[in-house]
């Protein structure tokens, strides 16, 4: 199947049309001209079949079929330890020990609370999971994100926005070794 671009294509200009030879509107009136689109069903392919099990170990490994030891609770508490030592490395080696120090506490704990949250939500709707739950719980996360950023700078005078910064990045990134531990 090929798409054609209207603007590429001089045969479809109403310019170009003999019907309408001093107009120069596009045309625009696409039902009376041949749809590949409505001819799909006949030319596609059969359904793609699920692995088998053993199928799926001889392609991907024992190894991958196994489930992930990594939950939402361990993640986060992942993040609060990576927090933690961020807070007190910046506590230790920046110039502005104590400022530095809460400041790099305060940008782990706008990752780590929210995620808390989701997590606990998770774990409490475990029962009954369900995709528009995990898109609630993903906007209250961002939203309650964004809120404790705001607390943070207008509630905390003495911030220095680099630790804060990188230590909610490094919070943030926890995610990403999470997944690879398996």
């Amino acid at each position: 199947m090929v798409v054609r671009d209207r603007q590429q294509d001089p045969s479809l200009d109403r310019a170009a049309s003999p019907e309408h030879p001093k107009t120069a509107r596009r045309y625009d009136d696409w039902s009376d001209r041949d749809d590949d689109w409505d001819d799909d069903g006949a030319n596609e392919e059969q359904a793609v079949d699920p692995l088998s099990r053993a199928e799926a170990v001889t392609l991907l490994g024992e190894r991958a079929l196994r489930p992930s030891r990594m939950t939402p609770a361990r993640v986060v508490m992942a993040q609060v330890v990576v927090t933690l030592l961020s807070a007190l490395a910046w506590a230790v080696f920046a110039q502005e020990q104590a400022a530095s120090g809460w400041s790099a506490f305060f940008g782990g704990t706008v990752c780590f609370v929210p995620s808390g949250f989701f997590a606990l939500r998770l774990w409490m709707s475990r029962g009954q999971p369900s995709v528009g739950g995990l898109v609630a719980g993903e906007a209250i996360k961002v939203f309650g994100t964004v809120a404790l950023f705001v607390l943070v700078v207008v509630l905390y005078r003495d911030l220095r926005w680099v630790p804060m910064l990188v230590t909610f990045l490094l919070a943030l990134k926890t995610y990403w070794v999470a997944l690879a531990i398996r």
